[in-house]
């Protein structure tokens, strides 16, 4: 019996090294697994709005928009290319934990007959399970070159990232890689001219015709209806608004359409209704396949407007369980906002105006020959460092450190040892967000006030 004790003593303590190492390599990144890690943190029953589909779901749907104008707590199981399939799955993992009261499956790549070659890397961030392991067979009809023992402990596929860990890492703050806001990814790009004008033109001869999607396609889009119907979760199909339409997508989508009407599925085509949206591809696309920041503002504010409040669904805001929604909110504003305010100002005058509205935020300026600098900590003035002295200020914030300093009449600024004031530069202005623990933004001024390019 000692022997088996201690068998099994090791075998325990080998899992739990496993399992750490595993979590401290899973590379938290866009292609679904900061998506997955990020949900297994969520309180159980606090996803009111699921949503599931590819990047089409991600870039279109601001969850911080959904709580801040409407009080609905969503969530996006999103990840690049994901195939109605892995959908299936996805949508059966998240219903072990949280019971929504509306689920919203965006078909964008159900025309597809051949999907892009990593789109199933998200389930290396799924915990191993029995819902794991079919999904893994399901991919592997499309990528038999998956290995299926591989993605299933994720680990073999990770474990080189030991040379490449950082703090964050072992922290699991998640600075290692992209941040997501409960699933959604905001972009901030506009599409060129060239794009719009290439898909400006659109021949719709046949779009009204429908034409079959592949069987495996169907198969699992009726057992995802099913499943939510199983378990007596509304369904609402939707497709998001894009730009590059094509015979093949119409055609499959009105397939997609009668099969939603069979079973009494509501599906809501985004580009019926750009006008209602106030959509401007020009102005609202990333590229010719996803909206933007401010497209994702539109269709969201359409969505929730003219479907998801008829559901019913409760008001959390200011509710202590769905504090996580607000604080992705406020992450978003600190992190993506503010940067995106400043970073397209081109004046220093400009510049300074906007920084008065930046809160939680320290603000760090030198002016060079002389090295006379100023900081700001919520708009307060903290610290003074006159021309042609020697100073050395230091702030802290966590795991992070500002230094303004002084020598021989040179100013600078350095955030964790790393110099952001650049030689040459007159004015030299660095922005730290104390919210998020974030580089907001750097910027450098010549003598006549414009902002110098890096």
């Amino acid at each position: 019996m000692k022997k088996v004790g201690k068998a099994f003593a090791v075998f325990a303590m080998l899992a739990v090294i496993f399992g750490v190492l595993t979590n401290i390599t899973l590379k938290r990144t866009g292609d679904g697994c900061v998506q997955l890690s990020d949900f297994y943190k969520l309180g159980q029953d606090t996803v009111d709005v699921l949503f599931v589909g590819s990047s089409h779901v991600y870039y279109s749907i601001n969850t911080c928009h959904l709580y801040d104008q409407y009080g609905i707590a969503s969530y996006l199981m999103a990840s690049p290319g994901q195939p109605v399939w892995l959908s299936y799955y996805l949508l059966e993992e998240a219903f072990k934990t949280q019971h929504p009261k509306l689920v919203v499956f965006d078909i964008y790549t159900l025309y597809r007959t051949v999907n892009d070659a990593g789109y199933w890397e998200c389930l290396l961030g799924m915990k191993p399970s029995l819902t794991k392991w079919n999904a893994i067979k399901a991919v592997k009809q499309d990528c038999p070159q998956v290995s299926t023992a591989g993605v299933f402990l994720a680990f073999p596929y990770y474990h080189t990232r030991y040379a490449q860990l950082e703090r964050q890492d072992y922290e699991n703050t998640g600075k290692a890689s992209e941040i997501r806001y409960n699933g959604y990814k905001p972009d901030f790009t506009v599409i060129s001219k060239k794009a719009v004008e290439k898909w400006g033109q659109i021949d719709r001869k046949g779009f009204q015709k429908a034409a079959p999607v592949s069987g495996q396609v169907e198969a699992y889009l009726r057992k995802l209806i099913q499943l939510c119907q199983s378990k007596g979760v509304p369904l609402l199909m939707v497709n998001a608004p894009f730009a590059n339409q094509m015979l093949e997508k119409q055609q499959a989508y009105n397939y997609v359409g009668q099969i939603a009407k069979e079973y009494g599925v509501p599906l809501v085509d985004g580009n019926a209704y750009i006008e209602e949206m106030q959509i401007d591809f020009s102005k609202d696309l990333i590229e010719a396949s996803h909206l933007n920041y401010s497209g994702a503002l539109k269709y969201t504010d359409y969505l929730a407007r003219e479907y998801l409040q008829g559901y019913g669904l409760p008001d959390r805001r200011g509710d202590a369980r769905f504090q996580n929604w607000e604080a992705a909110s406020e992450k978003l504003v600190h992190s993506q906002l503010y940067r995106e305010r400043l970073q397209g100002i081109q004046t220093l005058e400009e510049y300074q105006k906007a920084l008065e509205g930046l809160e939680g935020c320290l603000v760090a300026a030198v002016e060079n020959p002389d090295g006379e600098a100023v900081v700001y900590e919520d708009g307060r003035l903290v610290f003074e460092g006159a021309g042609g002295t020697d100073y050395w200020k230091y702030f802290e914030f966590g795991p992070d450190s500002i230094a303004v300093c002084s020598s021989n009449g040179v100013g600078r600024i350095l955030l964790n040892a790393k110099e952001y004031s650049k030689a040459g530069d007159q004015v030299c202005i660095l922005a730290y967000d104390k919210v998020t623990g974030c580089l907001v933004d750097q910027a450098g001024f010549d003598q006549s006030g414009k902002r110098v390019k890096k």
